[in-house]
């Protein structure tokens, strides 16, 4: 009698083969730890390069922020001038130039060529009163900015009662320092101080060059704060007085 051949051993080595190239549960639960390590490795590289392009942005916009602050202080106090065109019986000073030393905050206020009619047929000219000087923020007493105030007319008023008159806005936020100085060419010396409408000061003439020097807190983080300085300098170019009555006497 014939036996039929048996199957059994061709069905072992399909197991066999199967079983190699499955994953056992313990192997898939390690291969998804691994996945998950090198993508935590990938988000925190991406998370500090937009981190630090997020950091470098703010640096950027607050460094031209400060920049653009003193660039316009450099163009203002370029146009400043002074006249004697005033009523011969008025005791105002209707154009001055007058720089008062705070230490680390001081002011400085003008008048200047300066103005930007806005409006169509104001009255006003190009002729204003410029006033920059340092104080608090009105909402947190712990930071200090620097101001500009500008009056659209030459009114005479003295710069300490611009205030009360004009508004003034902050041109540069957390402001450590603001110290200007003056060059005296008669003296051939840096002043402190400077004031056109003092007989004892400088009477009825300007500084011929004006310096400045602008420290600013820059915060890396909430912790971690720097001081950065800024310099520049101007040269004013009306050195003379306007005087139209001599064209008029003429």
């Amino acid at each position: 009698m014939t036996m039929a051949p048996s199957i059994q051993p061709s069905i072992q080595p399909s197991i066999q083969r199967d079983r190699q190239a499955g994953m056992t549960l313990v192997e898939v639960m390690i291969s998804l730890a691994v996945m998950a390590m090198m993508l935590m490795s990938i988000w925190s590289g991406f998370k500090g390069t937009i981190k630090g392009m997020e950091v470098t942005e703010e640096a950027q916009f607050r460094y031209s922020t400060v920049r653009n602050g003193m660039s316009r202080m450099v163009s203002e106090l370029s146009m400043a001038y002074l006249s004697f065109n005033r009523p011969l019986d008025d005791e105002r000073h209707y154009t001055l130039f007058e720089g008062r030393d705070g230490f680390d905050a001081d002011s400085v206020t003008f008048s200047a060529f300066a103005h930007l009619r806005i409006r169509k047929d104001t009255d006003e000219s190009d002729q204003a009163l410029i006033q920059y000087f340092v104080a608090d923020d009105p909402n947190d007493k712990g930071r200090t900015h620097l101001y500009r105030r500008e009056s659209r007319r030459l009114t005479g008023d003295r710069p300490e009662v611009l205030e009360d008159f004009f508004p003034a806005y902050i041109l540069v936020e957390d402001v450590v320092k603001f110290d200007v100085k003056y060059w005296d060419p008669r003296e051939m010396e840096w002043r402190d101080e400077w004031a056109t409408m003092r007989v004892d000061m400088q009477p009825d003439r300007l500084p011929e060059r004006v310096k400045i020097q602008l420290v600013v807190l820059d915060k890396l983080s909430e912790r971690e704060e720097i001081e950065v300085e800024f310099h520049n300098q101007v040269v004013l170019l009306m050195q003379e007085k306007i005087d139209l009555s001599k064209g008029a006497s003429k």
